[in-house]
């Protein structure tokens, strides 16, 4: 390590001795400078990173303690050494109040100045060991709560939606070790509340790099305004779905109507800030080997949601159709037989638990309904992973007077889940072999509604979707979002009409869906590089 020293005295002859007469190298001071005044010295300070000042304190014009208070104010860290030829109590006091290292008399013997020095210097190197080590510990323990913030989303995300080397884990058991160094304070048998935020629609027409920052203000903005003293976290999803899971949710859940108007607040804080309409979801508490089934229960209430925006649902309320389905136990095996087509398989096990249904005596109207909708929910699910329409190949199940006729006893169920079995599978197979699929069909759409105002709202209601589960859908499937596509199409087309037509450029845009003749031509330009005009110039067959 390697110093600076300034060493500042309106006398000459003293300065100069100070200077040249002292070995300063063998305290590894490798620049010594000087100055005769405040002024000079400042101007030395302004140029070089000095770590030690000598300093006389009496000096014509500004003193040297003058000079110190300087340094000070502006954050100059430079340990000062004071020299003076007259024992003034007031002058020490005030030299020791402002921050300098020491105050010695004139004359001051070299070995006695030197052995200050090297003190100074020892205090320095320690103030910024110390420093040094601070800021270490600043650095790593914000690494650290980084890193931890990411451990938080892998963790949730892949509670949620298992893949990859963690979709072999059990849900039953899930990471507890994991959970309690992500969260020391918690453990596998707290209770948590999950709660979906579903974007139902998008004000006006944005790009999906402007959707995403939309998305993470809102997902800041639910963080401000659902959790606020709660502790929880707001986690973004692989498939793009937006979570917020609510941890202590005991206390939370004995007062639901708080949980509820923060929601509304946060649905208004949408409509006025970011553009779109919002709903939200809540589950119900539970452990956290509940919360796959409560997250994947609240995309299938957002996928059902067709007709209401703005709105807050609560599981196993708000729908007519929705019942508690704790009471029966429903084998996971069952989605894996029926998504698999092992009919012959999927039957077998379900006469099987039928027989034991028969044998409670307890069982319910309301357990009949619960089996109905685990039955019909594992049918949309596996349709819609498949990327099928179940409302195009299994209309009956869109009729409310079905689910009553096979909900009225136990046997009516029986054969109903049979003849439920034999078209959904037969559906299954022919919709994925011949028929369009759900991106297939939006790619269809667009093509023939090129020049109208083409929204996924508009998409979604042609195919009876929930706007924000068919936004998510196709993004997976194609890695673009809906306005994205539309727009790549629509410029796809005009730039086709450009290169092989006569049309006017103001037509190719009524064609293409812009009704703004310069908007178009501005958008065009930023796409392509040229103006419609110079892009038909230089592609005109």
């Amino acid at each position: 390590m390697v110093y600076r020293l300034l060493v500042v005295d309106d006398e000459a002859f003293a300065l100069k001795s100070v200077v040249d007469t002292i070995d300063w190298r063998s305290l590894q001071i490798t620049e010594v400078f000087s100055a005769s005044d405040a002024e000079e010295a400042r101007e030395r300070l302004g140029e070089h990173a000095v770590d030690v000042m000598i300093c006389d304190i009496e000096m014509p014009g500004e003193n040297g303690l003058e000079l110190l208070d300087w340094m000070k104010r502006r954050g100059i860290t430079t340990e000062t050494i004071f020299l003076t030829g007259h024992d003034k109590f007031d002058y020490a006091q005030t030299a020791l109040q402002i921050g300098c290292f020491d105050y010695l008399l004139k004359p001051i013997a070299h070995d006695r100045l030197k052995e200050t020095v090297m003190k100074a210097l020892r205090k320095l190197e320690d103030t910024r060991r110390k420093l040094s080590l601070h800021t270490k510990a600043e650095r790593y323990e914000n690494l650290l709560k980084t890193q931890r913030d990411v451990l938080v989303d892998r963790f949730w995300t892949d509670l949620i939606e298992p893949t990859g080397e963690t979709s072999n884990v059990s849900v039953s058991e899930p990471h507890t070790s994991y959970l309690s160094m992500i969260h020391p304070q918690f453990s596998a048998s707290d209770v948590f509340i999950p709660l979906l935020l579903s974007v139902d629609r998008w004000k006006q027409s944005f790009g999906s790099r402007d959707e995403n920052i939309l998305e993470y203000a809102m997902m800041n903005s639910a963080r401000e305004t659902v959790l606020r003293e709660w502790m929880g976290t707001v986690v973004k999803c692989r498939s793009g779905a937006i979570f917020i899971i609510i941890y202590d949710a005991m206390r939370i859940a004995a007062d639901m109507k708080e949980l509820e108007w923060r929601c509304r607040r946060f649905i208004a804080d949408c409509n006025q800030y970011f553009y779109s309409h919002v709903s939200c979801y809540i589950g119900l508490p539970g452990p956290i080997t509940g919360i796959a089934g409560s997250c994947a229960e609240l995309l299938d209430m957002e996928r059902r949601n067709v007709s209401r925006s703005d709105s807050i649902f609560v599981e196993g309320q708000n729908y007519e159709d929705q019942v508690s389905m704790q009471s029966v136990n429903w084998p996971s095996e069952l989605a894996v037989l029926f998504e698999s087509g092992k009919k012959e398989e999927l039957q077998r096990r379900l006469d099987e638990l039928f027989r034991v249904y028969e044998n409670q005596k307890s069982f319910s109207k309301e357990n009949l309904k619960a089996f109905y909708y685990h039955f019909v929910s594992m049918i949309y699910q596996t349709f819609h992973k498949n990327g099928i329409s179940v409302d195009h190949a299994l209309e009956s199940l869109n009729r409310h007077d079905d689910m009553l006729q096979a909900t009225k006893s136990l046997p009516q169920l029986r054969a109903w889940t049979k003849r439920m079995i034999d078209a959904s599978m037969s559906a299954h197979e022919k919709r994925r072999n011949r028929e369009p699929s759900v991106v297939e069909l939006i790619e269809q759409y667009v093509q023939s509604h090129m020049s109208q105002d083409l929204t996924r709202e508009d998409i979604a209601a042609f195919l009876h979707f929930n706007p924000a589960y068919l936004s998510r859908l196709f993004k997976k499937e194609t890695g673009l979002s809906l306005s994205d596509y539309i727009m790549d199409q629509r410029m796809t087309q005009a730039k086709r009409l450009l290169s092989e037509s006569d049309l006017k450029v103001s037509d190719v845009a009524e064609i293409t869906g812009y009704r703004n003749f310069s908007y178009f031509s501005k958008l065009f330009k930023k796409q392509e590089g040229y103006t419609p005009q110079e892009f038909r110039k230089r592609n005109k067959r």
